[in-house]
């Protein structure tokens, strides 16, 4: 009994020197991005960044590989990159998906979001890949429809003619 009581009064006595203020992590929020990170197709996304210490943040240098950015609902032709200065209230940009549709794995879009510090460092990044619609298989059927109707006939001249045998057979036995 009494190590356990010695032990509690160990860690008790650590509690007590221990740093009473949490650490000073950077903490961020990225809302609007497609759900699931499947975009839509030409579909427009309108982001919003938020921090923890806005005061910490010198600018916000946002890139994409695929699609246009924004600070507005306008678009411009192939802008991949925003710089966006400091703000007390958060940031908020667009970005608008390729309007051409690709193949099986390609057309994927790289969104980087760097927090420059107020000394020039990093404060934080944020690193995402928005991937085009996904493909959904069930909207297209896999087998062509005349073979269903091919096999839906064979089946059922396969019930028909074994109805008929065992009709056919019955009245051997019974005659």
């Amino acid at each position: 009994m009494y190590p356990l009581r010695k032990g509690l009064l160990v860690v008790l006595t650590i509690c007590l020197f221990l740093p009473l203020s949490p650490a000073e992590d950077p903490v961020y929020r990225v809302d609007g991005l497609p759900d699931g990170l499947h975009f839509v197709t030409g579909a427009s996304y309108e982001i919003t960044l938020t921090a923890s210490n806005y005061s910490a943040i010198s600018a916000v240098n946002i890139t994409v590989t695929n699609g246009t950015l924004s600070e507005t609902i306008e678009f411009t032709a192939d802008v991949q990159q925003l710089v966006l200065s400091s703000s007390n209230d958060g940031w908020i940009f667009n970005w608008q998906a390729p309007e051409e549709s690709f193949e099986l794995g390609e057309g994927e879009a790289e969104l980087s979001i760097i927090f420059e510090d107020q000394d020039g460092g990093i404060w934080s990044t944020y690193n995402s890949v928005l991937r085009p619609p996904a493909i959904d298989v069930h909207h297209e059927p896999g087998v062509p429809q005349w073979a269903l109707s091919m096999a839906w006939t064979g089946a059922s001249l396969t019930v028909v003619l074994t109805v008929i045998g065992a009709i056919v057979l019955r009245r051997d036995r019974l005659t």
